[in-house]
């Protein structure tokens, strides 16, 4: 296929990107009031009459906007605004006009409207709570001043009828993303009437409920119980259910109203629906736009690197960036872009063996396949398009013919002749993926790390003149990494063999935080180790006239390779696969963790990754060592690395620290330590790469690849019989019509949306880039006093004292600050009704700020410094609360019988804060385990091994109190707290604990998604999809977690006046059933009666006889 060809077939040419009309847009979150109606379009405000037609541009912004509200009077909008960087409300003139920020919150943010007289506008957000997933409903004037929380709780959508009527909406989300969702967070409304305060659960209907909206005597929402979202509306009393739209493909999605019509989009169309008259128009919308967020741009490359590679020779690279192919020298000339410009995806770029060919991974065609690129050739592209493989993992060039080996998500190894276009199955694991290949010098071998087992990876060589593969280690637990020694002599690899237990420094537990090493395959059984030392009288007598020793060097380091048949090509190397599996030797370098390893002449390179724990900020950066051979000395020779990789030909080092590349000559230190690229210090001046990206072209690839990504990566063949062809078929058209990059992640959402399955996620890239101001914080609760115009603290949020990143600033010792107190100025600016502590916090995330305070109690004013912390030091310091207020309420209303344990989540954060808790309340009489709020994770099974253990018997002192064995194990019964938030691992560990019947389970039903992912894929802007791809199954339920969730064994729900009164039903239950299970429970207690004789055994005083012992 020639380059024309492909790019017919690829893209269009530039001006057909752009359309010689207006564009209709991608239409979102539709507001109306009267004849009036906006709209979001290319991340601003547009406003067109009710009857559609040509639409104005109200906003300009550097930021993105949502969510937009007229007031019931019409002349004012609210919306979410991001000018500042968080999504906070804003308000406008309906318009148009300067837009005011209102809020200073720095978290989560959904404007839902005004309240009825138009004095407030309403919006939903996680501020101040103990999680984000708790939302609460907020009030703020379109003046300005400090927000307050309308009073129902647990809620994110709202709306108001007559005579003070009520509908809020719990776990409203977007129904489009998991389509006929039916887990435990499904959205559902509660209804307060009459407006007495009093809520009841409104509606059973099996289906995901969105966007309230009081009209009249009914209320309007969106639900997709009947297969597709459509508008529906019942009665205050959740009577009398009548269906107003009949959408058979695309979700009705954002409901909004003015109290008399109805406003709604599908796909990226508006419509109107009018209740009086029950009739759906389609709006017919065109965006007089000269569309900016699709003009061509330039972007770093560094920023972008996906893939690159030294040429054979070192002298130059080969870099994937941005999804675009590049190579150029490394120290000067020009760079040279390869393959079609845009809207093609290109990755695993290499050098062919002749130095000037290159082979890569392109997806021109529809798919990923093969392609060779011949930069002086008229036909600069062949595609190899009848090469199905899948998706790639790994591409290794074969250093003597033009042959390239590939590994592919179905865990397959193939090996193509890229001359004959032969290409077939090496090999196939049918227990993991197969990498880290590894080309022999001679081109005849291929070494890789197989998944011999669900346990064991093993070490294998493929013979390509044979087509024969054969296992070359005998793993303890996993060998990877292979590579060849450049002689030929020596296969190297890492090994999982080194069990040297570390002692856990919190508890009775020994794990094994290195255990890798380094290890020597000598391929000839003639060869001994390397490793070994000759005396100096061997070398002496060797060195005598005559000397012909019967077997090779006793040091294979200096042994003679064998020669070359011709000037040129490498030596054919010879493997004695007899007793090879038994031959492994260690390096003497003990163990580490290891990652990598790379072979040069006369020495071996390690990279090794540093030993850090989960939570520390940051990631690790690892580091290279040299080994040599001949001295046998390890020496630390670069630091920060992440990458690394030899030239073909084992001469050069090329390694990634960061964004930045670097090269050395026989991996020796540069010249020069400066930061400056050039020869004399290795470093890549990637700037010279100008990476340029036409939007349009890009979101389309990008869009094509999220939808390849599922079909190939999906967990069961049949997509769980959803027709994914077609429905690519369906949502590829609407990608013409996207105007911003956040409108293409809304449609590979509502795309990723139709598998109706969970953990089908897409976040990240490259949105419109603004300013972006972090909001600092005090750490504490406020309470404005309007007579006063003081803003006092309400409460301080102690959280953990002990810790400065999970406290207030405000609790440090010394500084005398108490609640009551007011602030009166924060950095010499007067907190007063217009000015918020919280906005003269904008901006002061981590600095100093200076503080008036003023006693309560009217004492002098004095000035405080302190350091204001970030929204997420708050956020932990507001969780370490909830959870000790839990905890003192469980003591207290139990009298001491029974402990607490909440696990926000199962990474290691949850990891963390079992232990926390467990190690201080497992000995108590009975043992509440919270997991509301669960974010999931993968270390359940950990902890479930743990409340698992059975206490047997006890260890007696003569001083100390007894201690149970098995050590740290549950005194008593236990109860788990669950609720709808509580999913993925959250799910898992709520169901297990039922299964295993640990204790009951109290709360809701779970969230439902249990189909998990692995995070191996981006797209070109540094975007994440996410695929399902391994679904959970268990002996009661079978897949049936998955789209429905656990169900407790004891229901409880929180309504919304028992948030009001500050009531938690949910733990005064799991109070009442852990002291109930207490009382009942036959525990295991020390008191095993009158410590044992051990003496005579008659004692004197019972026997004449004296000289008898127990020992006889």
């Amino acid at each position: 296929m020639t380059t024309n060809e492909q790019e017919k077939l690829t893209q269009l040419p530039t001006n057909e990107y752009l359309p010689p009309k207006p564009s209709q847009g991608y239409i979102r979150y539709p507001t109306i009031h009267g004849d009036s109606i906006v709209f979001v379009a290319e991340d601003d405000l547009w406003l067109v009459s009710s009857k559609g037609g040509r639409a104005e541009r109200l906003t300009a912004g550097q930021g993105r906007v949502s969510h937009p509200h007229f007031s019931p009077d019409g002349n004012w909008l609210a919306f979410v605004g991001r000018e500042e960087g968080p999504a906070e409300v804003y308000v406008m003139p309906a318009l148009g006009g300067p837009a005011r920020r209102l809020t200073f919150d720095g978290g989560s943010c959904i404007v839902l409207g005004w309240t009825p007289d138009g004095s407030t506008i309403l919006y939903a957000s996680s501020t101040g709570q103990f999680t984000a997933k708790y939302t609460v409903i907020n009030a703020v004037s379109p003046a300005g001043g400090p927000p307050q929380q309308i009073p129902v709780g647990m809620a994110n959508a709202i709306s108001y009828g007559p005579n003070g009527g009520v509908v809020i909406g719990r776990n409203i989300e977007e129904p489009a993303y998991w389509k006929r969702y039916r887990g435990g967070t499904v959205g559902h409304l509660w209804c307060d009437a009459d407006g007495k305060g009093i809520f009841s659960r409104l509606l059973n209907i099996l289906g995901n409920i969105a966007d309230p909206c009081w009209v009249g005597d009914r209320i309007y929402f969106i639900s997709d119980h009947e297969g597709v979202g459509n508008v529906y509306s019942c009665t205050p009393d959740g009577e009398d259910l009548q269906r107003h739209t009949f959408l058979d493909t695309f979700y009705a999605r954002q409901l909004s109203t003015d109290g008399e019509r109805l406003v709604f989009q599908s796909a990226a169309d508006l419509y109107v629906l009018n209740p009086t008259q029950n009739q759906v128009h389609l709006l017919p919308v065109s965006l007089p736009s000269q569309r900016t967020q699709l003009s061509r741009k330039f972007v770093p490359a560094d920023q972008y690197i996906d893939t690159f590679t030294l040429h054979p020779l070192g002298h130059a690279l080969a870099i994937t960036t941005r999804g675009k192919a590049f190579c150029l020298s490394n120290w000067e000339g020009a760079t040279i872009q390869h393959g079609i410009q845009d809207g093609v995806r290109y990755r695993f770029l290499e050098w062919l063996n002749d130095g000037w060919r290159l082979v890569a991974i392109s997806d021109a065609p529809g798919r990923e396949t093969l392609v060779i690129i011949d930069p002086i050739s008229d036909n600069d592209h062949i595609l190899l398009t009848d090469i199905e493989f899948g998706r790639t993992i790994e591409l290794a060039v074969c250093p003597v013919e033009n042959i390239v080996a590939i590994t592919n998500h179905r865990q397959e190894l193939i090996i193509i002749d890229l001359d004959t276009k032969q290409h077939g199955v090496l090999d196939h694991s049918e227990h993991g993926r197969i990498f880290d290949l590894a080309w022999s010098p001679d081109g005849r071998w291929l070494a890789y790390s197989f998944a011999s087992s669900s346990q064991k990876r093993a070490i294998k060589l493929g013979n390509l003149e044979t087509g024969e593969t054969h296992f070359v280690t005998e793993p303890i637990l996993a060998d990877v990494s292979p590579t060849f020694d450049p002689e030929g002599r020596y296969l190297y690899f890492l090994g999982y063999r080194v069990y040297n237990p570390v002692s856990d420094n919190m508890q009775f537990e020994w794990s094994f935080p290195r255990g890798v090493q380094p290890y020597a395959i000598p391929l000839r059984k003639d060869l001994r180790s390397p490793f070994v030392t000759e005396s100096r009288l061997s070398r002496d007598l060797q060195r005598r006239p005559g000397f012909a020793p019967e077997t090779a060097s006793s040091n294979g380091a200096s042994a003679p390779a064998p020669s070359s048949s011709a000037q040129g090509t490498p030596a054919r190397i010879q493997i004695d696969l007899e007793g090879i599996t038994k031959r492994a030797v260690a390096f003497p370098t003990g163990e580490a963790r290891y990652v990598d390893i790379l072979a040069m002449r006369g020495k071996v390179l390690f990279m090794v990754a540093p030993l850090t724990g989960a939570l520390s900020e940051g990631k690790g950066r690892g580091w290279i060592e040299s080994f040599d051979m001949d001295t046998q000395r390890l020496e630390r020779i670069f630091d920060n690395v992440s990458e690394a990789e030899l030239s073909r030909d084992n001469s050069t080092l090329l390694y990634r620290s960061r964004n930045r590349l670097r090269v050395t000559r026989n991996a020796e230190k540069p010249r020069s330590d400066a930061d400056y690229p050039g020869r004399d210090t290795g470093w890549i001046d990637l700037n010279r790469i100008k990476v340029s990206v036409l939007p349009a072209a890009e979101w389309q690839q990008m869009f094509a690849e999220a939808w390849r990504l599922q079909r190939e990566q999906f967990w069961t063949e049949d997509m769980s019989g959803v027709d994914w062809d077609a429905i690519y078929e369906r949502y590829a058209p609407l990608v013409k019509r996207v105007g911003s990059r956040s409108e293409l992640s809304d449609l590979i959402h509502e795309l990723q949306g139709e598998l109706g399955t969970s953990h089908a996620f897409e976040y990240g890239g490259e949105y419109r880039l603004g300013h972006y101001y972090r909001q600092g914080s005090l750490g504490v609760d406020w309470d404005y006093d309007p007579t006063t115009e003081r803003y006092r603290i309400g409460r301080i949020i102690q959280g953990d004292p002990s810790d400065e990143d999970a406290t207030s600033p405000l609790s440090a010792p010394g500084l005398g600050i108490a609640e009551g107190d007011a602030i009166i100025a924060i950095n010499g600016q007067r907190v007063g009704p217009r000015l918020s502590p919280q906005e003269l916090l904008v901006n002061q995330s981590s600095n100093e700020v200076s503080l008036v305070v003023e006693p309560r109690e009217g004492a002098t004013r004095r000035g405080v410094t302190v350091t204001a912390i970030s929204l997420s030091t708050e956020s932990d310091a507001r969780y370490r609360d909830w959870v000790e207020h839990n905890r003192r309420i469980v003591h207290q209303k139990s009298r001491g019988q029974v402990g607490y344990i909440h696990i926000p989540n199962m990474g290691p954060l949850g990891f963390a804060e079992f232990h926390r808790s467990f190690l201080a309340e497992y000995d108590y009489p009975a043992l509440i385990v919270d997991v509301r709020w669960n974010g999931g994770g993968n270390v359940s099974s950990l902890l479930l091994e743990k409340l698992s253990r059975r206490r047997i018997g006890y260890k007696f002192s003569r001083w100390g109190k007894p201690m149970p064995y098995p050590k740290e194990s549950p005194r008593g019964p236990m109860v788990a707290l669950t609720n709808e938030h509580a999913g993925s691992d959250g799910d898992i560990f709520s169901h297990s604990f039922k299964l295993l019947e640990l204790g009951p389970l109290i709360g809701k039903r779970t969230w439902g998604g249990v189909v998990g992912y692995t995070l191996n894929h981006q797209l070109v802007d540094g975007t994440t999809t996410t695929q399902p791809e391994f679904a959970n199954w268990f002996e009661d339920v079978g897949w049936d977690i998955e789209n429905y969730g656990t169900e407790p064994d004891i229901e409880v729900d929180i309504a919304p006046q028992d948030y009001v009164n500050d009531i938690d039903p949910q733990l005064e239950r799991s109070i009442s059933e852990a002291m109930h299970l207490a009382r009942e429970a036959k525990t295991l207690e020390p008191t095993p009666g009158k410590r044992p004789y051990r003496g005579w055994v008659n004692r004197p005083d019972e026997s004449d006889t004296d000289i008898e012992s127990a020992s006889q």
